[in-house]
């Protein structure tokens, strides 16, 4: 059995246990740690995150200047902010504010 078949199993079993009123609050509560870790892992699987292949987690800092976002770009190999190219994803340029973490791979 896999991680995510025994948090399926256990969210099917507090499932039962909130339908009979049996420690209600304390059984929700676990249902939703439950379901957070299962996206969590889920985030993981689909993006090969592990010990292995991660080789630092970054937070922006604050930048200092008021609202500010960062902004990713490809710098085609030149010095020269004329040659670069805003990095965009499905057609959306991606804009990062404090707080967000980048995780960089091996």
């Amino acid at each position: 059995m896999t991680v995510m078949e025994f948090i399926a199993q256990e969210i099917d079993r507090l499932n039962r246990l909130i339908e009979q009123n049996i420690d209600k609050e304390s059984n929700i509560r676990f249902k939703q740690e439950l379901s957070q870790a299962s996206y969590l892992l889920e985030i993981f699987e689909n993006y090969k995150i592990n010990k292995n292949t991660v080789e630092t987690i970054l937070e922006l800092p604050d930048s200092d200047t008021g609202y500010s976002e960062y902004r990713v770009i490809n710098d085609c190999e030149s010095d020269n902010p004329d040659c670069w190219i805003e990095l965009r994803v499905k057609e959306e340029k991606i804009r990062l504010t404090e707080g967000d973490i980048i995780i960089k791979k091996k």
